[in-house]
């Protein structure tokens, strides 16, 4: 017990006298060291273009590890003052409006969309988690479709249709030029003679003869649309 109690005054004056010298040692033997672990950051850019024209240049932003590309767009458009609304539906957070551009608001599948260096993701901007240097781009997507109420019936002479046009928008006079648009009659006896715009959703195209049975097909190219692509085809049963 006695050489017990004279190790013990030997380890704590020894102890003692560490902590005299250098306060900072016996700090560290008295005490465990606590790391605050810093996350790294670094640069990306973030652009947006709507429907018309840009909405927000190319701009970089400073984000930390972890960040997806959902809160960078959010992050970034907070800063620049431009509205938008994201809501939550059952496939996770979605972009559903900026600038007051909402998805759908041709009355179709157009909406907002985003690239990461050039590719797009297969999914949300939710599940994205940026790397150093993405390049994220933001915009609004079209996607023409054409649907008509008008029919042609066999033996009708110098029929013409109305289309109706969902997810995109008519360029004028692109789309008053028949060469913009592929119309294929088949074996209707039909010659597709003029398109005339009414509206930036509505154009009638008029046919020259005397129609018989068969099926017309029509697709506007990419020249007539607004998005700059083609449209889903529509076809026309004559009967």
């Amino acid at each position: 017990m006695v050489q017990f109690k004279k190790w013990w005054h030997l380890a704590f004056a020894l102890l003692l006298a560490v902590s005299l010298v250098s306060p900072a040692a016996s700090a560290a033997v008295l005490q465990p060291v606590s790391q605050e672990v810093l996350s790294a950051d670094f640069d990306v850019q973030l652009s947006v273009t709507g429907l018309y024209d840009e909405i927000l240049g190319e701009t970089t932003v400073n984000v930390q590890d972890g960040t997806t590309a959902l809160e960078l767009v959010e992050q970034t458009l907070d800063d620049a003052g431009i509205p938008y609304v994201v809501v939550s539906t059952q496939y996770g957070p979605y972009l559903q409006s900026i600038d007051g551009r909402a998805a759908g608001s041709l009355n179709g599948w157009d909406g907002w969309v985003y690239t990461v260096n050039g590719d797009s993701p297969d999914y949300g901007l939710a599940e994205y988690q940026l790397e150093p240097d993405d390049v994220v781009h933001i915009y609004y997507t079209t996607w023409a479709k054409l649907e008509t109420a008008s029919a042609i019936a066999v033996n009708d002479n110098n029929p013409s249709i109305t289309v109706d046009l969902t997810g995109d928008l008519f360029i004028t006079p692109g789309a008053s030029n028949l060469a913009n648009w592929t119309i294929n009659t088949g074996t209707t006896a039909l010659t597709a003679q003029s398109v005339t715009v009414n509206t930036d959703q509505q154009a009638v195209i008029t046919f020259v003869g005397q129609a018989q049975a068969g099926t017309i097909t029509i697709t506007a190219s990419a020249n007539a649309l607004l998005g700059g692509s083609v449209s889903e085809p529509l076809v026309v049963e004559v009967q």
